[in-house]
């Protein structure tokens, strides 16, 4: 689910408890724009910084399956133009 206020799309997420997996874009830190967040009632556990969407990806795709490629599409539609 794609949250348009905060620029994340949210994975395995449970609103009421602020809990499941983030994804992030953050142009402040080039290295490791892609954040992939660990939540649990509405703090961040863990935090891996990806330096593009493939390794982001995989890192998703490491704690539940997901169709990478089905994935990269979804994701590449809201992100800048230049970052596709």
């Amino acid at each position: 689910m794609y949250d348009e206020q905060n620029e994340v799309v949210r994975y395995k997420w449970d609103q009421p408890s602020g809990s499941g997996f983030r994804l992030r874009y953050d142009a402040v830190d080039p290295e490791h724009c892609y954040h992939v967040e660990d939540c649990d009632n509405h703090v961040v556990m863990d935090e891996w910084g990806c330096s593009d969407l493939d390794e982001a990806l995989d890192v998703l795709n490491q704690h539940f399956d997901i169709d990478v490629s089905e994935e990269r599409d979804r994701v590449s539609a809201w992100l800048p133009a230049g970052l596709r």
